[in-house]
């Protein structure tokens, strides 16, 4: 074996120095508290670690559990049992479950109390403990917050009791004798009468049942409607309770007269009287001198039903001795309203326009006995003539009885007066129109005649019609209708409507003086062809010369109405001259081109224009049957000019 040398020696030693040194400092690193953060100097001394210093370094309220209260004053090892400080619960019970397990008053097991000690206690101490009932279901009020638990909390009972009044009070129910709430089935609610103050004074909200406590209900006694202690079931009607004050009333006796059991029609909740009764509600409404009127004087002898609601069973004495007018003898309506109101008897008014007779201008302000004569009312005439025959009968101008008058007053005169009177002859058979609107009626009516006057035109003015000379309506032989000419507003300007003859007026007739045609005032039969007007231009007419040429008299072949020039004529039924044809115009110039004689136009050439040489034509017609050499020969082939 080598010899270390002394280098090598110290090395090694130096070495294990150094690790037995880290190992003691990493065992003596170790804390047998758990990993805290503090440095040991912050509780044991340099002299031992058994001695600790006083005061401690260590901050409490850097850790999860503040030290407050009595555990301020606590030793360390109170609470740290171990060594082991880390990891301590923070929780009451955990280090006071030996204290919870040791309460007897009350006894925290059997009451099942929460294990959260601060629900009760403080910090400070044990005592005095305070508990917050209002955090459960049942708020402590009024007299409760007074008293002691167990009185509610029996047999160290806490979790789990009923929250109801009855629960706790059952026996307080079952002894209240007044009232007996047993019997009367009270509600088991308590809060229902009473207060959490004390049992008295108590009170009951009416108003939730189906009967509220108004007026003298007020302040009556229970007592007074819940007779025995009976409390459900009660009635709401008054007659169940004042039946016997219903029987007892005289005035009026309301049994008698089978008054409604229902107080509340006449009486008030705050007393019997004054009493009122709301007449409208019935058939029967008090209005006017009603509402003054005492109830007996309609309802005699405490009769209140069945009574009739009209006014003359009430009244029929009044009506009886009424003499001016006499309702009986003049058989007046049994209705009273029809003539007077509810307020007085007068005034007193009739609305006549009820009746078949309205009146109307002078009949508003006439006195009833004008008409109604004797007392008489009913069975009056409507008519006018009835009341009227005598005025009828002494008018002069005209004389309406003579005239035959109608007996209808108004159809000339109104209720307002006689004067002025006015007669719609419109409704006649002739109208007033024009002239005749403003003429006097005697014009026409002569001698007072009315009835049965003409209506045509002629006979009023037959004098009118035989004096006329320009033109003369005699000899002219007239219609006798003079509106075929005239109007009724003036015999003139006069005016003849042609159009109705057969003859009507057209072109230059249309301006003709009348006489032009009409000759020698001549109208009827006037003849009605061109010609019998027009001879003597149908006769000097030379170009052509229609007399010779025989021309038809029909002037309307050739010529308008409108005037001679131009004149035309349609000569393709005959033979084609018009435009277009062979034989169109530009081939011939007049119609002597082919109207050789002037004095007869039947008579024509073909041969003027058409090939001279009767040689040539024969050659052309040769082998052709019914060929001749002349003029109507050609036509008869060549109806329309054509060349075969």
């Amino acid at each position: 074996m080598r010899r270390m040398s002394s280098g090598t020696i110290t090395l090694i030693v130096r070495t294990i120095v150094t690790v037995i040194f880290a190992t003691e400092m990493t065992i003596a690193q170790t804390s047998p508290h758990g990993p805290l953060k503090n440095a040991c100097s912050d509780c044991h001394s340099t002299e031992s670690w058994k001695e600790l210093i006083s005061p401690i370094k260590f901050n409490h309220a850097t850790t999860a559990f503040p030290l407050q209260g009595m555990h301020s004053n606590v030793s360390c090892v109170q609470c740290h049992t171990t060594k082991r400080f880390a990891g301590t619960p923070s929780e009451c019970y955990s280090c006071h479950s030996d204290d919870f397990a040791k309460a007897l008053a009350p006894n925290h097991q059997l009451g099942k109390f929460s294990h959260d000690c601060l629900s009760c206690h403080t910090l400070n101490g044990w005592k005095p403990s305070i508990f917050q009932h209002a955090k459960t279901n049942f708020q402590l009020l009024g007299a409760h917050l007074s008293v002691d638990c167990a009185s509610c909390h029996t047999n160290n009972r806490f979790a789990g009791l009923p929250s109801d009044c009855f629960s706790c009070h059952q026996k307080e129910y079952t002894q209240a004798t007044s009232p007996n709430h047993v019997a009367a089935q009270f509600s088991r609610e308590c809060l229902t009468c009473h207060t959490m103050n004390g049992w008295s004074p108590s009170t009951f909200n009416h108003s939730t049942t189906n009967f509220t406590l108004i007026g003298a209900h007020a302040t009556a006694e229970c007592s007074a409607c819940h007779r025995n202690g009976k409390f459900r079931g009660t009635p709401a009607d008054c007659y169940s309770c004042h039946q016997l004050e219903y029987a007892k009333t005289a005035n009026p006796n309301h049994a008698a007269a089978q008054f409604d059991h229902n107080c509340s029609s006449c009486h008030t909740s705050v007393r019997w009287t004054p009493s009122t009764f709301d007449h409208g509600k019935t058939n029967f409404q008090l209005l006017g001198a009603h509402k003054t009127a005492e109830c007996s004087s309609c309802h005699a002898n405490g009769q209140f039903k069945g009574l009739p609601t009209e006014c003359y069973p009430c009244h029929q004495t009044e009506f009886a001795k009424v003499v001016s007018p006499n309702h009986v003898t003049g058989q007046f309506s049994q209705l009273c309203l029809d003539c007077h109101t509810l307020t007085a008897w007068k005034p007193s008014t009739f609305d006549h326009n009820k009746t078949a007779f309205a009146l109307t201008g002078a009949h508003v302000a006439q006195d009833c006995q004008s008409c109604h004569r004797n007392g008489q009312f009913k069975g009056i005439a409507s008519d006018c003539y009835s009341c009227h025959q005598v005025d009828f009968s002494k008018t002069a101008t005209p004389n309406h009885t003579l005239a035959q008058f109608s007996h209808d007053c108004i159809t000339c005169h109104t209720t307002v007066g006689w004067k002025p009177s006015t007669f719609n002859h419109s409704t006649t058979s002739f109208p007033l129109t024009g002239a005749h609107l403003t003429t006097d009626c005697l014009f026409c009516h002569k001698n007072g005649q009315f009835k049965g006057t003409a209506t045509d035109c002629y006979s009023c003015h037959q004098t009118d019609f035989a004096r006329v000379t320009d033109p003369n309506h005699v000899s002219g032989n007239f219609d006798h209708n003079c509106t075929v000419c005239h109007t009724t507003t003036a015999w003139s300007p006069a005016s003849f409507d042609h159009n109705r003859t057969n003859f009507t007026l057209t072109g230059a007739h249309v301006t003709v003086e009348c006489s032009r045609c009409h000759t020698g005032g001549k109208f009827a039969g006037t003849p009605t062809d061109c010609y019998a007007c027009h001879q003597q231009d149908y006769n000097s007419s030379a170009n052509p010369a229609h007399a010779i040429a025989h021309y038809p008299t029909a002037c309307l072949t050739c010529h308008t109405t409108i005037a001679w020039r131009p004149s035309t004529f349609d000569h393709t039924p005959l033979f084609p001259i018009s435009s277009g044809s062979k034989h169109r115009p530009g081939r011939w110039t007049t119609c002597q081109d082919c109207h050789t004689n002037p004095a007869n136009f039947k008579v024509f050439s073909c041969i003027t224009c058409h090939e001279h040489n009767k040689t040539e034509m024969d050659d052309k017609h040769r082998g052709r049957t019914g060929y001749v050499y002349e003029s109507s020969a050609c036509y008869r082939c060549h109806p329309t000019g054509d060349g075969d």
